[in-house]
């Protein structure tokens, strides 16, 4: 419904098993008891109407912890959020968090950053085409850091927007 962890409530939930579904997915819809954001709306495309008809998240939890009890990795992009946002449906149904200690935990979001480097420098060298001197004095960063914007706006068409549609 949203991304607020307290307030919002999952609406779906899929989980494939395997990299490629191999073994095959489980998807749920829920009811939720909140109403949803027009921003999650517009991301998801998925109405209120089109879950009147479901189950809410607590009528069919045990089948998804069985689910999660089975798995030895969890792999998931941005996973944190969504181990955030399950994590609230829990406590809403009044059961305990979900341990994943002994789970593997994939997040090729976080991945990707520790592959290729999201630093200030590395940001500098894609956006603006050159690496920067003085990296991490408060002047130069700052300096940097216009640049880089700059060149992400130009990259990703952003020229025209205004600051609150960036």
């Amino acid at each position: 419904t949203g991304t607020d962890r307290k307030r919002d409530q999952i609406i779906e939930l899929c989980m494939q098993f395997g990299m490629d579904g191999e073994g095959g997915q489980k998807t749920w819809r829920f009811l939720p008891t909140v109403e949803m954001s027009p921003g999650a709306q517009a991301v998801h495309g998925i109405s209120m109407a089109d879950l009147k008809d479901c189950p809410p998240f607590a009528a069919v939890v045990d089948e998804i912890l069985q689910v999660f009890a089975q798995a030895g990795v969890i792999v998931g992009y941005n996973v944190a959020f969504d181990i955030d946002m399950f994590q609230s449906e829990l406590e809403r149904a009044g059961r305990p968090p979900l341990d994943i200690s002994t789970k593997l935990v994939i997040d090729p979001f976080r991945l990707w950053q520790q592959c290729e480097p999201r630093s200030l420098q590395h940001a500098h060298k894609r956006f603006v085409g050159a690496a920067f001197e003085s990296a991490h004095s408060a002047t130069a960063d700052v300096a940097a850091t216009g640049r880089v914007l700059s060149g992400m706006l130009a990259a990703f068409g952003l020229q025209e927007k205004g600051w609150e549609e960036v």
